[in-house]
């Protein structure tokens, strides 16, 4: 790949001790999930902490998937060892865990980019899983999402379950699951808030799974980001699987004090009930992913769609200027298991099976966005603090980014 890279939009990289001067806490106004005391978690929720990716040990628990993208993305997901010496996986200056698909390296069109794909070791069988987003990535071109995925067996037998998913400039987070075949939608008034786009989930009928868009304009992308990012939460029982969402300022009390309480959480966006789809019988031990693919399956197949996204998917993403929202960063993920219940001991060995897959998702075209947005193109700068901390031969690298 180019080598060349563009300073005067993106970054001025320059070695400097570990002392650097810190940025602004882009959650000063508003608090991000708190761990609370383990008698507040005991007295107030059924479920206990069994584990959290958060700060500078967030990437301890994950390996890098460094595998051809199974979604056929115009993307080369790195080592974890090129992801920190490029700055593709980064801390920002307070400490905020990050990763983000290279946006300053001009490509030939139709050559796959670096990016990042996280998988983590431990497997989950049940539970509520949280993930507190500070930023997400959007643009023409840009599919993000954090999954999770079956560990044994062909895709998508042991099941997969797609939390935060989306493209281009969409502003509705889109709920999926993916199993084999038997397992529909309970579609009972009153379920869940969503829009259900498919009642059946399993890849015989076309691979899409069955998915649930969101009815807020404020839950994926650009508009997400303007409320400070928010909160996503999984709840996944006998029951079945629920999905919420918050953003920053509607965050509740039980989450922010890390005892969650689901049943005060009201209405679902999403819901898959037990009784049509047996959430121990289609999804097995899972892995938690989170990704950054560009063009592939979804994103490149539907691209021409888009009447905002212009010339072709791969010729948008070869110019990296088209790419400065191609970040995540995240506050904290967390796993919560039932009070006096064990979680399962399995680890993930390699993550070399993981080849299932965000998608094919709905190669119908999903929900329209009404937000008007065109590829409009926010700066890094407005949302990251000017200084980002990135791992290089242990010393850190400060980027500047420069407007």
């Amino acid at each position: 790949m180019t080598p060349l890279r563009d300073w005067t939009h993106l970054f001025l990289v320059f070695l400097c001790v570990l002392g650097a001067p810190s940025s602004p806490n882009l959650n000063d106004a508003a608090p991000s999930m708190a761990p609370g005391t383990l008698v507040e978690r005991q007295a107030g929720s059924a479920y206990k902490l069994q584990i959290e990716y958060s700060g500078k040990t967030f990437f301890d628990g994950w390996d890098f998937f460094d595998e051809p993208d199974p979604s056929n993305g115009l993307v080369n997901y790195v080592s974890s060892s090129t992801a920190f010496a490029r700055g593709l996986a980064f801390w920002t200056a307070d400490g905020t865990p990050g990763i983000q698909a290279d946006h300053w390296t001009t490509l030939p069109i139709g050559t796959t980019r670096d990016s990042i794909r996280l998988t983590t070791r431990q497997l989950f069988s049940g539970g509520v899983f949280m993930i507190d987003v500070r930023l997400m990535p959007w643009g023409c071109g840009v599919w993000p999402a954090f999954w999770t995925l079956g560990y044994h067996g062909t895709w998508p037998l042991a099941g997969e379950i797609d939390i935060i998913e989306g493209i281009q400039a969409m502003n509705r987070n889109q709920m999926t699951i993916h199993t084999k075949p038997g397992c529909v939608v309970d579609q009972t008034p009153g379920r869940f808030s969503g829009q259900l786009l498919n009642p059946i989930c399993d890849r015989a009928s076309g691979g899409t799974g069955c998915s649930i868009v969101s009815t807020s304009p404020i839950s994926f992308g650009e508009q997400f980001n303007a409320q400070g990012g928010g909160v996503f939460a999984m709840q996944w029982d006998g029951d079945g699987i629920k999905m919420w969402n918050w953003i920053r300022k509607d965050i509740p009390a039980d989450v922010t004090r890390g005892a969650p309480v689901p049943a005060g959480w009201g209405q679902p966006v999403a819901a898959w009930g037990a009784a049509t789809c047996n959430p121990f019988e289609y999804f097995k031990p899972q892995t938690l992913i989170l990704n950054l693919n560009l063009c592939g399956d979804w994103a490149g197949g539907l691209y021409n769609q888009f009447p905002y996204c212009p010339g072709t998917c791969a010729e948008h993403i070869a110019n990296p200027e088209n790419l400065k929202n191609a970040i995540w960063l995240v506050n904290s993920i967390r796993v919560y298991q039932p009070q006096g219940q064990p979680p399962i001991p399995e680890q993930a060995p390699t993550n070399a099976n993981l080849t299932g897959s965000p998608g094919p998702v709905n190669i119908v075209r999903p929900v329209a966005d009404n937000s008007g947005a065109m590829n409009r193109v926010t700066t890094l700068a407005s949302w990251v603090p000017a200084q980002v901390i990135l791992g290089l031969s242990g010393l850190s690298v400060i980027g500047l980014a420069i407007v």
